[in-house]
């Protein structure tokens, strides 16, 4: 008894196999564009698809600038006075690479 429903079940799943198959199939997936992200690049990352933003970072950030955004910031100064305004430069920065690319970035420098 146990065999039969077996064989049963088993040709059960197939006919369903073969009907999803005989609907058609999946369209194919394109995949385009950059595959790493610019948020994963955010410093210490040190893969070398990154090596250009950071390099734009670099051009772009005053060391100390830097050392805010990435670094333990309250060990600066004006980290009280000017954090907020680094934090806002960085998301401006990030944004206008994401939506123009980092030659349009590094070139408004």
């Amino acid at each position: 008894m146990k065999h039969s429903t077996s064989i049963l079940i088993g040709a059960g799943l197939l006919a369903i196999t073969s009907l999803a198959n005989a609907a058609g199939q999946l369209a194919p997936v394109n995949v385009q564009g950059n595959t790493q992200a610019i948020a994963d690049c955010t410093p210490p990352n040190d893969s070398k698809e990154c090596a250009d933003f950071h390099a734009a970072i670099r051009k772009n950030f005053s060391t100390r600038e830097i050392g805010m955004l990435f670094g333990a910031a309250t060990g600066y100064q004006e980290y009280l006075t000017s954090n907020d305004r680094v934090h806002a430069k960085y998301a401006a920065f990030v944004r206008e690479v994401e939506e123009n690319g980092l030659a349009v970035a590094v070139a408004a420098k």
